[in-house]
């Protein structure tokens, strides 16, 4: 039985982690910013004293003595991102600083052992055994904010996105997902997936750069919007409220004018924000039809989710609206059941985003449920109990009766 358990979505807005601590420790819920810096030692020593929840001060030290900064810390920090990389080699370096993070919270030993299920883009799924060697290596010897830890894996899985999503909806009708024809839609932060099954057979999966920062970078580069790091990273927030509270628009102008400019800025980003809206939809749509093409009208259902699906909810249900032989599912009951196991009320929009990597949480604590039914295992046998049962047991001695001599 491992020591920990973990379902991690390294999201491109921030990683969403799901976690306890065995064998029954309550289910937490982590949150990591998502950038990713590599400093030098003096980068270190210019920080400061370290404080704070590890999560939000996080930085990794690998066994070839790089350095990187995650998250919170990362912003505002002068450093280089691991560029020229292949994506799954950042989501690695995530991964290992939240395990760190979540051995430090749990107040776990510098040597345990680990579960872990973690969500990847459909491009970055294609690269899951280089991945999981990398993983492997790294989170055999690093250190986190200073502590050295040794984490041995017991088990990982890596899926695509939206298989958690395809994991609630099975469970919430096993009957009707092993015969219908579904599509797991995901718009994240950086990616579009599309997870199809048929008849409850998972098809070849395909993903595109088309997430929120696509939306995102026009509006920047409509309205030239010259942003700090960490103006940057609050970006994505205040336009996703700024849909329901126009006020946001202006909180962005404040980003890069005076008060005198703010009203005439606000109206230009708010002319990006609907011209880029305009182009992103257009661009979603043609690659919905031009990749499902006949499937469309041949789907029985259709599970949206993640951050970009939420802010075009309206647009998305009124385009699959035209294939009145689907239906679109976003999946609100998962909220109450999330709700349920974090013993606690969720701000909506969060529960939206934590729908994939809850499905995921769901399945390895169900084979953690599995191997703790099992019987224990026999003890092994002392030396002396094992060479007992390999030779043969000897032969009893026995008293032959003589007669004396006399008597004969």
């Amino acid at each position: 039985m491992p020591d920990l358990i973990a379902a991690i979505d390294n999201g491109t807005s921030e990683s969403k982690i799901l976690w306890q601590r065995l064998p029954d420790g309550a289910i937490e819920l982590m949150r990591m910013g998502a950038e990713v810096l590599e400093v030098s030692s003096a980068d270190l020593l210019d920080m400061g004293l370290s404080g704070g929840r590890p999560e939000n001060d996080a930085y990794i030290k690998l066994p070839d003595g790089k350095l990187f900064v995650l998250g919170m810390k990362a912003q505002g920090l002068r450093g280089k991102p691991p560029v020229k990389l292949s994506k799954y080699v950042p989501a690695a370096y995530k991964i290992v600083a939240v395990v760190g993070a979540i051995a430090q919270t749990a107040n776990l030993p510098s040597a345990f052992s680990v579960c872990l299920s973690t969500l990847l883009p459909y491009a970055e799924y294609q690269d899951r055994s280089r991945f999981v060697e990398l993983l492997t290596r790294h989170l055999n010897s690093f250190e986190f904010r200073g502590t050295r830890y040794s984490v041995t894996i017991d088990s990982l899985d890596v899926r695509p996105e939206g298989a958690g999503l395809a994991q609630n909806h099975r469970s919430a009708n096993p009957n009707a997902f092993a015969q219908q024809n579904m599509l797991m839609l995901m718009l994240g932060q950086r990616d579009a997936s599309l997870l199809p099954f048929k008849q409850g057979t998972p098809q070849q999966g395909i993903g595109e750069h088309l997430g929120f920062v696509e939306f995102q970078d026009d509006v920047v580069r409509r309205s030239a919007l010259n942003l700090s790091v960490r103006d940057m990273a609050r970006l994505p927030e205040y336009l996703f409220q700024a849909r329901q509270a126009p006020a946001y628009v202006a909180r962005i102008a404040r980003m890069v004018v005076g008060d005198l400019e703010v009203e005439h800025k606000a109206a230009q980003i708010q002319a990006a924000i609907d011209q880029a809206e305009a182009r992103y939809l257009n661009n979603l749509f043609s690659w919905l039809k031009t990749m499902l093409g006949q499937d469309l009208y041949e789907l029985d259902e259709v599970v949206a989710s993640g951050g970009a699906a939420l802010y075009f909810r309206p647009e998305i249900e009124a385009f699959f609206a035209d294939y009145p032989n689907l239906t679109l599912f976003w999946q609100e009951p998962v909220t109450e059941l999330i709700e349920a196991d974090l013993d606690g009320a969720i701000e909506p929009s969060l529960a939206f985003r934590l729908f994939d990597v809850y499905g995921s949480f769901r399945v390895l604590a169900s084979k953690m449920k599995k191997l703790a039914a099992l019987p224990a295992p026999e003890p092994e046998a002392t030396l002396s109990e094992a060479v007992a049962a390999v030779l043969p047991e000897p032969r009893k001695k026995t008293t032959r009766s003589t007669r004396s001599r006399v008597e004969a």
